[in-house]
């Protein structure tokens, strides 16, 4: 099945591009070119439409490039949009280039001395390797107390207990709730003594910094199994409540750009060994959540039978079309009804359950991405960690010694249809 790739260039470019374009043509991409159907003023939409569609942005750097806001314009929407970006440099650049402020330099592919065989070659097989990476998936509701946190950990423990699933989970949370869940405090405070939580990641300077070198070890093993082992890894990049810094307007354009690009790399460095990311954010649209959303390839919203459950879907629909400067596309996005049955409600429990089925069902956008499998109520999926559980995170889970057969069998059926439809 031919993939689709964004090729961003200036017409100074044009023989590389054309170069370019044919090598992926002939191993089976479709590729959409930089043209005027895509470069007009009024009509910013149908670029990001169209880049939000392909797999991999292909981006030409060179002098003409670097003064083009239209070049600018195409990586900003790869990047709100969380593809993957290949850069190929034409021409010698400035040291102070946006390129080199906005993208990892060290991985550009040099094609200063022409489009020769070998090089074209690297481009696809990047390209290709960008593709066929792991999916992020961000568990996402602007409405809290949905269970959020706690089912991401026990359905993708199932996805990992059942379907011998690689998993990394990313605490985003302030609250780092999911790190509460799944660690002691002890090992809380040792990781956050190292600067080994996300935190770590998101300042690039300071004390507090993690080295870019530490990018690829600092995740903690969940189910005891060491790194580069033959079993499936299990692991959590912890969260830190020092993470509320992001959440406010205090820090400048330079930490928060910086971040930006320091989480990409965290992401992609969890992509390219695991199955899947899971990204557990916070209930509320700040910078913490773009950061989700931005590098999200499928979004998944839990929701429980209550009233008003449909206005955080609401929200979280307007939040991403801000972010993304594009709709959501069916296929990009889950709701998942979590705590059906719940025996502990009043007499209305059924009425609970149906009505809220029905009327995300009958809404024009969420009716056909309401998943069919439901996670049904139990004690085990509480959304407050206690230490009891936290001491042993694997058993933590549902899939363990804890919670009923239909929770379980309810959990492994959930996680697959999410991974199903998050598959490229």
């Amino acid at each position: 099945m031919a993939t689709a790739a964004y090729l961003a260039f200036e017409p100074d470019d044009g023989d590389a591009a054309r170069s370019i374009a044919a090598e992926l043509e002939q191993h089976g991409w479709t590729v959409l070119r930089s043209g005027p159907e895509y470069r007009v003023q009024d009509k910013l939409g149908t670029l990001v439409q169209a880049v939000g569609q392909c797999a991999v942005v292909i981006v030409l750097a060179s002098p003409a490039a670097q003064e083009s806001a239209w070049v600018r314009r195409e990586v900003a929407a790869a990047l709100n949009n969380g593809r993957a970006i290949v850069v190929v440099q034409t021409a010698d650049l400035a040291g102070d280039s946006w390129f080199s402020q906005t993208l990892d330099t060290s991985n550009f592919i040099d094609l200063r001395r022409g489009a020769r065989s070998e090089t074209l070659a690297q481009i696809v097989e990047r390209a290709r390797a960008a593709n066929g990476r792991g999916r992020v998936i961000a568990m996402l509701n602007i409405k809290g107390g949905v269970g959020k946190t706690v089912l991401a950990a026990n359905l993708f423990a199932a996805a990992h207990l059942a379907d011998k699933r690689a998993i990394s989970f990313i605490d985003l949370d302030p609250q780092h709730n999911l790190t509460q869940y799944f660690l002691s405090p002890g090992e809380r405070n040792r990781i956050r003594d190292r600067n080994h939580t996300l935190y770590g990641i998101l300042n690039a300077r300071g004390d507090h910094a993690t080295p870019l070198s530490d990018f690829g070890a600092i995740s903690i093993p969940l189910n005891r199994v060491r790194r580069g082992s033959k079993g499936p890894n299990f692991e959590l990049v912890a969260g830190d409540e020092r993470l509320f810094e992001f959440t406010l307007d205090t820090r400048p354009d330079r930490d928060k750009a910086e971040a930006f690009t320091r989480f990409r790399a965290l992401v992609a460095a969890l992509r390219a060994r695991s199955d899947a990311v899971i990204i557990d954010s916070n209930p509320c649209a700040t910078f913490l959540t773009r950061l989700a959303i931005t590098t999200a390839d499928h979004i998944v919203a839990p929701v429980r039978p209550e009233r008003y459950s449909l206005t955080g879907l609401n929200m979280l629909e307007h939040v991403v079309r801000e972010v993304r400067g594009r709709p959501l596309r069916p296929e990009e996005f889950s709701v998942l009804l979590n705590g059906v049955n719940d025996r502990t409600r009043s007499g209305e429990t059924g009425d609970a359950d149906a009505l809220t089925r029905s009327e995300i069902q009958n809404a024009p956008f969420f009716g056909g991405a309401l998943l069919p499998d439901e996670v049904p109520y139990s004690a085990v999926l509480r959304s407050t960690p206690t230490e009891r559980f936290a001491t042993n995170p694997i058993n933590v889970t549902a899939m363990m010694r804890v919670g009923g057969r239909p929770a379980k069998e309810s959990l492994a059926r959930a996680a697959a249809a999410i991974l199903r439809r998050a598959a490229p």
